[in-house]
């Protein structure tokens, strides 16, 4: 496998103290979507990505298991990506086509989540003596492996989660079930009871796994009897769109 080119982010040239520079270079690689999802059933998967900036970046694409640190001569996803490098020039597109090597890390019963990273080095700046700030951009986006013959509808997970407040050491928390086998990524959560609204912070909002529990800390929550309350929440779908949904305690 292809060795790292940069880390996430490399600073180069004779930067002062203060890191002035005189030149500062932008990525400009732009990825279609906001995840990937790949049937089982499909051979590949295609993703697309374009440069959106007035000069050339060169992009390396690699697969994780969820290890952010991992660069891409140590991925551990099962994936097999063409190109792995690409030099992508100015206002043009590039397509990563990606396989699925069939090992056991995904599993057949459920989804599994995969990481796609997308690492964008632009060019050096054409005065070698001028001091500039480098930045390479890394962006990672989930790849749901999603076998065939699961029951529901990704859809059908977000809508039919089991809401309930439980006690957390002195305060209380807002526990959300999932018992489908997709999972579920929540944008926004709020707890509406005896006539306040508490707030989940966005920090605390995980993504549900498949068959699983989460408790969500609700800091302004002071006691449990929510008799007549209700969840008010935002779920994404494939498409990367969000749906707004309402479900009872």
């Amino acid at each position: 496998m292809a060795s790292p080119i940069y880390n996430s982010i490399w600073l180069a040239g004779g930067l002062a103290a203060a890191l002035l520079w005189s030149c500062l270079a932008d990525a400009g690689i732009v990825i279609q979507g906001s995840r990937v999802v790949y049937p089982a059933k499909d051979r590949e998967v295609t993703v697309k990505m374009s440069n959106v900036s007035d000069q050339p970046s060169l992009v390396q694409a690699w697969v994780d298991k969820g290890n952010e640190k991992l660069t891409a001569d140590k991925a551990d996803g099962p994936f097999l990506i063409t190109p792995p490098i690409a030099r992508v020039e100015a206002k043009k597109g590039q397509a990563l086509r990606l396989i699925y090597t069939g090992d056991d890390a995904a599993s057949k019963k459920q989804e599994t989540v995969f990481w796609l990273n997308v690492l964008d080095v632009p060019p050096m700046p054409k005065d070698k003596d001028a001091n500039f700030l480098q930045v390479a951009v890394r962006s990672r986006l989930k790849i749901f492996y999603r076998p065939e013959g699961l029951p529901g509808t990704p859809a059908d997970a977000a809508k039919g989660l089991h809401w309930s407040v439980a006690p957390s050491g002195a305060g209380y928390v807002l526990r959300v079930k999932n018992d489908a086998a997709y999972h579920v990524s929540l944008v926004t959560v709020q707890l509406v009871a005896n006539g306040q609204t508490h707030t989940a912070k966005a920090e605390d909002l995980p993504l549900i796994t498949p068959n699983s529990s989460v408790d969500i800390p609700l800091r302004t929550l002071t006691g449990q009897s929510v008799v007549g309350a209700k969840v008010d929440y935002q779920w994404v779908s494939d498409y990367g769109s969000l749906n707004k949904q309402e479900a009872a305690l």
